[in-house]
């Protein structure tokens, strides 16, 4: 018997010398299991339990086993590559029974891959696959696929008192209401092998639970009567083990089948077989609600040498009388032959919903029962899908299909056309296609088609086809690729505008691989006329990382810098060119390659590491990897820790492009070329696009990139000695509560993922970003230890901004998002208390230590926990002064700066329904270098900000200034000019002095005000 898995440890005591075959279709991996699920399964169906002196053996200790490796390391695979296993085990190894305690939770029909390619190699092989249900709960329609297809022996999970597994998934089939699953088995802590090759746990043996577990304890069964009777057909075994298992009456067979496997009642007591289940179907619904009565045979086999007569009788559960009934209430079976009964369902004057029952078939030596089960629809109509591709043919692939009570279905739509049933109403549908990319035949692209309403009130067809699509071009005013990208779909059937409120609003968030070099989308025919549609476009694009030219061929959407390549050299420079085969070492033999760029194909024959390794040690300059298949390639070519970068720089080349390149490589007969190659591999500038398109998909889907459209942020980034800056900026969409990496997030509080944060090693950086049309960004930047963000902001077009990341001044600067609330009796905020670089900024670090207290006058009412955030209550209702006092402490082995600070706001409150507190923050500009050193003689602004209101009664009035030269022991006021809300003067420091301190104090018009003191806020040079 073969299990397909994700491997197995072979040295594992309890499976040595029960493998007779064994291989992996899993890329980059062999079939060792360093997951341990699939040790997990292949010793329940076979283990021998020798590291338990035979105690913990599998159902079938006798089996041989075959072991396909499809799912990887972390527990999941490729369709391509299980279709392949399944394969290569029924056809190439002739398994008998094959176990996949595998599947998808996306798809629920029979009309995927994987259950075709189930009932296919059943059918021809003759080969019983059985499968775990699923784990996605009880609910109605959860079995996954491919446990959904007819040939399979689908397995759902009880626990040791036959209660079905709150996580085992249930019937019926999506689309057509199929009887699923089979029957169950133990499948609730299960006590079976542990891979010792996992890095968690301990010993020989852990327990597991899942419908994962239930499957093996029936391919055991399974295998024990194909030894018993090698004979028998997968459908036989499958037959036989439903119709002697142990029922469970309290459970409906769309929920437990026929019920829980009886090993031992499957193997003794086989002298007659019954159908496993006879399924009436679904009845359509129709206007003139006449449905006629159904009939399906039940099939007996009689095993033995003489006759044997059945009691036939139906259980009916809490099914309505007269439902089920039998043409006979016996049956006589020949010896060594089969019988037939015929079981009549009627769905006249039932409602809509599940029908079941089991009909029990008596003789002296024991009973055999079938689960039967009729579905009656509830109004509904036929929506025919019809996809196509690029050049408007049909082509299978999934779609997504969301109504207005926000379930969502998604479904394989085979050779290009899919008609489902639904209630109704208002649908939107969706499906994701990879089309020919914008660079040659062999190049990649991504395609989103969308039909954002559809209202379904008689049967109607909908056409999602590709040769429709247009592409999103990301046309930047200055040379750029994309780094990220992201694609959302935002449908709401009842509000008009978007909101992150509305639950039952589809929300798909799509983020395309590398491998795709252009992204296409169908524009929508009209806007939608109720509740509202978003079809949202993020991109970054940088500064383009890497540009080669040769003989007048330009490369550069074919690049791809892979992950862990060796930075590229910075700049421009000419280098020849050189073909070396696969890029294994024998392929430089004879090859001069030093100090040029190797040209290789990927090859499955050589890994990336040993490509890298087999440059370098030719000398090479860098590695031009050629992708043998679709889209652009992306490996891993660093260290095997996969955190350290490689040898030397590599890039891959599409394959159009980079073949084109070895013909001219190998026709001039030398293997060499001139290339001239043009790096960035730290950017210069970057773009940062989010465009909301309301209403629909527009003809146009590409992003808005006229300069007049775009905002400019000047970063300046200032990392602390031996600290490495992470970066990136999230937009805010309306229909999310917060941006994606919202540093005070909640689970759920943002369904968008986020963009990755990105190494900064320059110095400046100008960045442009979408500006006005209600587009929000809020920026990050971390070191190890210390994280910093900006407010949640809008940018007027053409408006000129500055961010200034970790250098001075840092001090506690709070954020519309942290400032105190009063709600009633209670007061509550956050101070995180190291906003950086005398910005906008908010940080939390545990590299530095911070205190603060709230006071009501004098009287202390809470100090901080080590948590950012505070709160009290039971505050008296009157309008009375506060004090929030703020103490932090430096750490001079990340910053000589902000040694220590001092900040104090004062502040009226009394009750109110839910109001924030106008507090003054304040922000500091002058002009520092590298190490946070000013000019001795030089500018310095106070930039004070309002958090909280924007209300003149809450503004800020006057400021005053002191400075300090020699860390506090004397201070000295200086005059300042007020322009257009900053306070400016001009310091001019002693010759001996190497530190600034500053004491500011800032007055509001409501009585409010700051005080701030922050030692050796920047240094001097």
């Amino acid at each position: 018997m073969a299990v397909l898995d994700s491997g197995v440890d072979a040295t594992h005591p309890d499976l040595a010398g029960r493998i007779v075959a064994a291989r992996s279709f899993v890329e980059g991996e062999d079939v060792t299991d360093r997951n341990g699920h699939g040790t997990h399964t292949a010793s329940t169906v076979a283990g021998t339990g020798a590291a338990s002196g035979g105690k913990e053996r599998g159902v079938a200790p006798g089996a041989d086993l075959i072991v396909g490796k499809v799912l990887d390391d972390s527990g999941s695979g490729p369709i391509s590559g299980i279709i392949a296993g399944m394969e290569w085990a029924a056809r190439t190894e002739h398994a008998k029974v094959i176990n996949m305690s595998l599947g998808t939770p996306a798809w629920h029909t029979q009309d995927d891959p994987l259950s075709q390619a189930v009932n296919q190699l059943s059918a021809e092989t003759g080969a019983l696959f059985v499968i775990a249900a699923g784990n996605s709960g009880n609910s109605p329609y959860s079995v996954s696929a491919p446990g959904t297809a007819d040939a399979a022996l689908t397995v759902g999970a009880v626990d040791a008192a036959d209660h079905l597994a709150d996580f085992s998934s249930a019937g019926p089939r999506m689309n057509d209401d199929a009887l699923k699953p089979d029957l169950t088995a133990p499948g609730v802590d299960v006590l079976a092998a542990r891979s010792q090759l996992m890095s968690s746990g301990e010993g020989y043996y852990r327990t597991d639970s899942g419908t994962s577990m239930a499957a093996p304890h029936v391919a055991g069964a399974a295998v024990l009567l194909a030894q018993k009777h090698p004979t028998w057909t997968g459908r036989r075994i499958k037959d036989a083990l439903m119709s002697t298992s142990a029922r469970t009456p309290g459970y409906s067979p769309y929920q437990a089948g026929t019920g829980r496997l009886d090993v031992g009642t499957a193997y003794l007591q086989d002298q007659v077989v019954a159908s496993g289940s006879v399924d009436a179907g679904l009845v359509p619904w129709s206007k003139d609600r006449s449905p006629k009565p159904v009939q399906r045979r039940i099939t007996y086999t009689n095993t033995t040498g003489h006759p044997v007569t059945l009691r036939l009788q139906v259980d009916r559960g809490d099914t309505p009388a007269g439902v089920f009934t039998l043409a006979a209430d016996r049956v006589t079976v020949p010896a060594r032959g089969t019988s037939t009964v015929t079981l009549v369902a009627d769905p006249r004057g039932l409602r809509p919903g599940q029908y079941a029952a089991q009909v029990t078939a008596g003789f002296a030596t024991g009973a055999v029962h079938t689960a039967a089960g009729l579905s009656v629809e509830s109004e509904k109509y036929g929506l025919t899908v019809h996809l196509k591709d690029r050049a408007g043919k049909p082509v299978s692939g999934e779609v997504e299909i969301t109504g207005a009570d926000g379930k969502t279905m998604i479904m394989w739509v085979p050779n290009g056309t899919l008609t489902s049933r639904w209630a109704p109403g208002s649908y939107t549908v969706v499906s994701t296609l990879d089309v020919p990319g914008g660079n040659g035949p062999h190049s990649l692209g991504y395609a989103v088609l969308a039909a954002p309403e559809l209202k379904l009130t008689s049967d109607m067809n909908v056409d999602l086809d590709a040769s429709r699509i247009r592409r999103i071009k990301v046309a930047t005013p200055k040379p750029t690729s994309v780094t990220t990208a992201r694609i959302d779909l935002y449908r709401s059937f009842t509000s008009s505008l978007p909101t992150p409120a509305d639950d039952r609003a589809l929300h798909e968030i799509l983020m395309p691989s590398s491998a795709y070099d252009s992204l296409w989308a169908l524009p929508s025919k009209s806007k939608v006329t109720q509740g509202c549609f978003v079809f949202t476009t993020r991109f970054r694009a940088e500064q383009t990382p890497l540009n080669i030219t040769y003989d007048g061929q330009r490369l550069d959407d074919a690049l791809l810098v892979q992950p862990g390549s060796a930075p590229f050299h910075d700049g421009s420079a000419h280098v020849d060119a050189v073909f070396a085969g696969n890029g294994a070492p024998a392929d430089y033999t004879g090859l001069h390659a030093r100090g040029k760029a190797v040209v290789v194909r990927r090859s499955d024959e050589v890994t990336p590491a040993d490509q890298a390794a087999a440059a370098h040690a030719a000398s090479a300059a860098m590695l031009l990897v050629v992708n043998e298949g679709d889209g652009r390639g992306y490996d891993w070519y660093g260290d095997p820790d996969q955190r350290a970068t490689g040898p030397l720089p590599v890039a891959s080349v599409a394959q159009d492009d980079g073949e084109r390149l070895i013909r001219t490589l190998t026709a001039t007969g030398k293997r060499r070329a001139g290339l001239a190659v043009e790096a960035h591999p730290a950017p210069a500038y970057l773009y940062d696009l989010a465009d909301y398109h309301r209403g629909g998909v527009p003809r146009d889907p590409s992003p808005d990139t006229d300069p007049g459209s775009l905002a400019r942020i000047d970063n300046t980034f200032s990392a602390p000695a031996g600290k490495q800056i992470l970066e990136s900026r999230e937009d805010s969409p309306s229909y999310e509560y917060w941006p994606a990496a919202y540093p005070y997030s909640v689970y759920g509080g943002t369904r968008v993922p986020p963009f990755p944060r990105e190494p900064v090693t320059t110095r400046h950086r100008t960045d442009w970003v979408s500006a006005g049309n209600g587009v929000k960004w809020q920026q990050y930047a971390s070191i190890d230890g210390w994280s910093t963000f900006t407010d949640i902001t809008s940018y007027r077009p053409r408006s000129v901004h500055g961010e200034h990341w970790f250098g001075p001044v840092t001090r506690p600067r709070m954020l519309s998002f942290e400032v105190p609330h009063r709600v009633g009796d209670a007061m509550g905020g956050t101070l995180a208390g190291f906003g950086d670089g005398g910005s906008a900024h908010s940080g939390d670090t545990g590299l530095m230590s911070r205190s603060f207290a709230l006071y009501q006058g004098d009287r202390l009412l809470m100090r901080n926990g080590p948590r950012p955030d505070f709160g009290v209550g039971d505050l008296d209702p009157r309008k009375l002064p506060y004090r929030l006092v703020a103490d932090t402490q430096g750490n001079t082995d990340l910053t000589p700066y902000s040694s220590t600070t001092h900040t104090e706001w004062t502040f009226v409150s009394g009750n109110a329904d839910d109001q924030a507190i106008p507090l003054a923050q304040l922000d500091y500009g002058t002009d520092l270098d590298g190490r946070g050193r000013a000019a001795r003689t030089s500018d310095f602004s106070v930039d004070p900000v309002v958090v909280g209101s924007d209300a003149a009664k809450d503004a800020v009035t006057s400021v005053g200034l002191e400075v300090s030269y020699d860390d506090g022991a004397s201070w000295h006021r200086q005059a300042l000019k007020h322009d257009q809300g900053s306070w400016r003067t001009r310091l001019h420091a002693p010759a001996r002095a190497a530190y600034v301190s500053i004491r500011v104090t800032a007055e509001q018009r409501n009585g409010g005000g700051v005080r701030q003191t922050v030692n050796r806020a920047f240094g001097l040079r």
